[in-house]
């Protein structure tokens, strides 16, 4: 494995050198690193002066670029890794694959676009759009509750069965219409244990208001999912997400819900996310606020609620760097209830 990722580090390096002489090529980013206090509902707490990367966002690293072919045809391409910013290392663990945030190509043109490869998921994208702290995987409410599960905290919803992006998929998005913009996406199993993967989005923008309808199915699956106090194999996934936005200058309003349905041939598990947020520009910064809940019922085990409360102040020193505190309380039915908090660092480029 570390042969491996060396191989690909050096293959990246010898990328870099002709990508920078070609103007429609873009590398760009994200470095994002926090000092965390880490208590969550149930679990014990981590060290307060625990150095973590991924606070308001998870670093990563890309190239992107497109090359146009005539008659408004265009070919475009982007590859993308998570790293580990307080270690160095790649990848949001030791078993992520090396482009695990993303790894397509594709072709573009007045009828829209069309792309294959590792892409993410359309949930993913309406669930960070439609959430004050976006793509926080240690902060957003939404994020929390659908994507990230452990023994103690049994309440991964079909979210995160496959993850935040799709392997072998391919794609489909319209051109925008009257301000609609619709999708499709299907990635078969190939033998894994992923399953036969369905997706279809519709959104829809006009002025300062945003709508966006998701929906996801998920067949022939193998996930392992905590149903204290045994694991549950589960087969199938149904998905809906619905997420809107309305911006009054003085505030952002959030709002979203999550669905999901899980099933085997002796166990069913329904669980149903809410969070509502909002953004209030203050000084050089803005306040982020965000609160979720999702319940969740399961054949012969009580139900089971939790519920998550963010709080911060991500303050502006540049266009591309931030400085950010935040504070978050969660809590779960039958467990004790947490507190943590962070200051933390993000710069683009």
């Amino acid at each position: 494995m570390k042969l491996q990722r060396a191989l690909s580090a050096a293959a990246l390096a010898l990328m870099v050198m002709p990508l920078h002489a070609q103007s429609n090529v873009q590398v760009f980013g994200l470095v994002d690193t926090m000092v965390y206090h880490k208590e969550l509902a149930g679990r014990p707490s981590m060290p307060s002066d625990r150095v973590d990367g991924g606070g308001l966002n998870t670093s990563f690293l890309g190239f992107r670029g497109a090359e146009e072919l005539g008659g408004g045809l265009r070919v475009r391409f982007e590859l993308t890794s998570f790293f580990r910013s307080d270690t160095g290392q790649m990848g949001r663990s030791d078993t992520d694959p090396f482009f695990s945030r993303s790894s397509w190509v594709g072709l573009q043109g007045g009828w829209g676009a069309a792309s294959l490869g590792r892409q993410t998921t359309l949930s993913f994208t309406n669930m960070v759009r439609y959430s004050a702290f976006g793509g926080s995987s240690s902060f957003n409410p939404s994020f929390l509750h659908n994507y990230l599960s452990s023994i103690t905290q049994p309440m991964l919803t079909g979210s995160g069965a496959a993850d935040s992006a799709w392997n072998n998929a391919v794609s489909y998005e319209t051109p925008k219409f009257a301000g609609l913009v619709g999708a499709l996406y299907y990635a078969p199993s190939e033998s894994t244990n992923a399953g036969r993967r369905f997706g279809a989005s519709l959104s829809f923008t006009r002025g300062a208001f945003s709508m966006g309808l998701v929906g996801e199915r998920i067949d022939d699956m193998s996930l392992n999912y905590a149903a204290p106090p045994t694991v549950a194999l589960m087969r199938d996934s149904r998905l809906w997400n619905l997420g809107a936005s309305y911006d009054l200058t003085f505030v952002k309003l959030y709002a979203q819900m999550i669905s999901t349905s899980l099933s085997n041939a002796a166990t069913d598990i329904d669980l149903d996310t809410v969070t509502i947020g909002g953004s209030v520009p203050i000084g050089p910064g803005k306040v982020l606020v965000s609160y979720g809940q999702t319940s969740k019922s399961q054949t012969r085990q009580a139900d089971v609620k939790r519920e998550t409360t963010s709080l911060a102040y991500d303050y502006s020193l540049s266009r591309r760097t931030d400085l950010y505190t935040v504070f978050m309380h969660d809590g779960m039915t039958g467990k004790s209830s947490g507190n943590g908090y962070a200051v933390g660092i993000r710069h683009r480029f």
